[in-house]
Parts: structure tokens; sequence; C-alpha cells
């Protein structure tokens, strides 16, 4: 059961795991008022991340002092199961408050094995970066408290998320299962020699992207002609990739050593100063959606 807040006092968040994710939920609700605690066992206070400089908040030298009296835990530790189950149990051992994992890929159900309440316990998974990207996925599973739900969502409405509720588990949740399909198809095309790799992002970028982002995928179906979207469909559908490994093209670059922006290659050659940059306009890409004023086009049941 949950226990009641002393609404007195301003909400104490803790947050377990200090990598890109952890520190930036940490900045997310300490921009936001709230007394915050952190943990991380390659953080200490007498010399913090520079990320860290500059926030109010207390660097813990244990996770139970970081988690005891929370009223919320947000675990943003490493995707390595072993991991999370050890961080989890020792969280579950100091607080009664809500636990929220910013796992990407775990189920919940599976989560909720590893804690002592596990009413209190369901997945918040953020976007990178976590302070900017406005999208949470909040997934609970079968039981999950609804007092622990709506506690979450609230807490994630008034630092200025917008929150998807998923009705159901599901493998990946939505995000990362639209991600995954359109990400399959890409590496399908660039491997069958349709296109090279730029100019794939280029479709992206210069058409399919912008068009989403106003509208989204079912939105520009509706716009296009659900009739002209089943001709289309009978016709790609047959098509394509129905890999159920992850493709050749993406492991050969892992094995290689080729993982991304973190380690200057992967598709493209990245430096710190290009990595950074590229950050910076996708916040500024969500600043100025958020700041825009869409027409939003009227929804089934009268939702705008």
């Amino acid at each position: 059961m949950m226990t009641a807040r002393d609404e007195s006092r301003p909400t104490r968040v803790a947050v377990v795991g200090l990598g890109t994710m952890g520190i930036a939920i940490a900045r997310l609700f300490e921009n936001h008022g709230h007394e915050i605690r952190v943990f991380d066992t390659r953080v200490q206070a007498a010399d913090p991340p520079a990320p860290l400089a500059g926030m109010r908040l207390q660097i813990c030298t244990t996770i139970g002092e970081c988690v005891q009296d929370a009223d919320f835990v947000f675990e943003a530790v490493s995707e390595d199961l072993a991991v999370k189950e050890s961080v989890l149990r020792e969280v579950s051992r100091w607080t009664a408050g809500i636990i929220a994992s910013n796992t990407s890929t775990f189920m919940p159900r599976v989560l909720a094995a590893f804690v002592a309440r596990p009413e209190n316990l369901l997945v918040a998974h953020f976007f990178n970066p976590a302070d900017v990207v406005p999208l949470v996925e909040v997934v609970p599973h079968a039981g999950t408290a609804i007092e622990a739900r709506r506690a979450v969502e609230r807490l994630l409405r008034d630092a200025g998320k917008k929150v998807v509720l998923l009705e159901k588990e599901s493998v990946g949740f939505v995000a990362n299962r639209l991600q995954a399909a359109v990400l399959r198809e890409s590496l399908s095309l660039i491997e069958q020699g349709v296109v090279p790799t730029e100019d794939l992002d280029e479709v992206v970028r210069s058409a399919l992207a912008p068009r989403w982002a106003i509208a989204g995928p079912l939105g520009v179906a509706d716009l296009g002609g659900l009739d002209v979207f089943v001709a289309v469909c009978t016709q790609i559908f047959p098509d394509l990739s129905a890999a159920q490994e992850p493709s050749p093209l993406l492991t050969s670059l892992v094995d290689s050593g080729r993982i991304g922006a973190k380690a200057g290659s992967g598709f493209y050659p990245h430096s710190d100063q290009s990595a950074r940059e590229s950050m910076e306009r996708i916040a500024g890409l969500f600043s100025s959606l958020a700041h825009a004023d869409p027409t939003t086009p009227e929804r089934p049941g009268g939702i705008a």
C-alpha cells in the first residue's frame, strides 16, 4: 500500500544511476523544485561529474541514503537485467515509495518480482535527452496500484511531460517497436543496394519525419486517404523485411567497435563536438515544436 505524503514539504525524488539518462531525469525534477537525491557507485560528492555542477541536489554514498523517505525513485541503471535486479532489490529494502524504472526493454512484470511492494512499481520510459524530449511512456504491470500510476502521471505532467499510458505490456513498449520496425526496413533497403545510408536518412528528414512530427503516422494516413494506403500496403507489405535477427550490417558495425557517437563512429563519423551539436539541434527542434501553435486535427470521440 502507498503511504500518504506530507503535502507541506517538497516532493522527494531519488535517482539511482547517473548515466546520461539519470542525470537528465535528475535535472528535470530539480528544475521543477523537487528535493533531489542521487546515487551512482561511480559518482562521489567531492568530485561530481560536470553535468551535475550547479545543480541543487544531494549526492549520496549508498542506495539506502538516497532512497530512504523518497516519494518517487527513478531507477536509471544500465540495461542489464542482473544489474537491475540487484539495484531494485536494494532500493526495495529502503523505501516504501513508488519505484519507476527507466528501462526501454524489460517488462514491468519482470522487474516487479525484484521488489517487496510490486504494486508500487512501474516503468517510466524517458527518451534522450530526458529533460528535453516531452514524451514519457508509463507502463504498469497488472498488479500496479492505480494510485501509483496516477501519482507518477501527475508528477510527470507537472514537470511538463506528455505522458502516454500503455493499456497493456508489450515488448519494446510503443516507441521502440516503431523505431525498430523503421530501422529494420531501413537496414534492409541499404543491404539490398536500393539506397545509400545518407540518402535513406534524407528521405526521413525531408519527407517522413516532418509529417510524422505534425500528424503522426495514422494522422498522415488519414490525410493521404485510407483507400490509398490500403492499395499501397497491399503491394508493399509482402515485400517488407521480416528478419528475426538484427541486420548483419548493424552487427558488423558493433563487432568492429563502431557503436555510434560515443565511440567516434557508427554509420557516420562523430566527434564530441558533432555529437553535442546534434543533440543541441534535437533540443532546439523540440523547443520550437513546443512553442509552435499547430492545429491538431480532431480525433475520434471529439478529442482534439
